[in-house]
């Protein structure tokens, strides 16, 4: 294209050469936002429309699943306690409900299925370790009363516990329990 050909172009009036340009002309003084194409005031929401607006929020409520948490679950301390509740009384499912995987590791070294039957146990000194969001290293000390002793006896153990659906589990335990020296129980024997 050679330049010196175009013709120059036609000298427009001020007013239409700043609409082409993309600029306002500046003011002599304050404006209305009437001139920047500020959108009109509406009016107010009549009963009826906010009649719709609240019967169309109302009917969203209550879709999608519902989340059903058993209450044994809810916390770390109330599923170990649900463990070792299931696990004194010799309850192989409800033990196994307190598991991630359902029932493998069910007995484990360290559980109470080697103990005494006994007639009173409790969960003390918990100490957590949050790893991450819903994940728990938790170690705790077993305390339990077999029967016919005079004696309580106690040991120490650990769990990893998972948030799974707003319910705790076990994932698995934490080393060894520290099992105290095994004394057998003397009782009568009737003959």
């Amino acid at each position: 294209m050679q330049l010196d050909r175009v013709p120059p172009p036609v000298a427009l009036p001020e007013e239409a050469t700043s609409q082409l340009s993309g600029t306002i002309p500046p003011s002599d003084g304050v404006e209305s936002a009437d001139r920047f194409g500020a959108a009109p005031l509406r009016r107010a929401l009549s009963w009826r429309g906010g009649l719709a607006v609240l019967a169309g929020a109302f009917s969203l409520l209550g879709q999608g699943e519902r989340a059903r948490v058993d209450s044994r679950f809810v916390s770390p301390s109330s599923t170990l306690a649900t463990y070792w509740s299931a696990l004194r009384d010799d309850d192989v499912e409800g033990a196994s409900e307190c598991l991630v995987d359902g029932g493998d590791g069910v007995p484990e070294p360290g559980t109470l299925w080697f103990l005494p039957p006994t007639s009173d146990l409790t969960l003390t000194s918990f100490r957590t370790l949050s790893v991450t969001a819903g994940r728990l290293l938790v170690r705790y000390e077993v305390r339990y009363h077999p029967r016919g002793s005079r004696v309580d006896l106690r040991f120490e153990t650990g769990n990893e516990l998972v948030r799974e659906h707003g319910e705790w589990r076990i994932a698995r335990g934490i080393g060894e329990a520290s099992m105290p020296e095994w004394k057998p129980i003397p009782r009568t024997v009737d003959i």
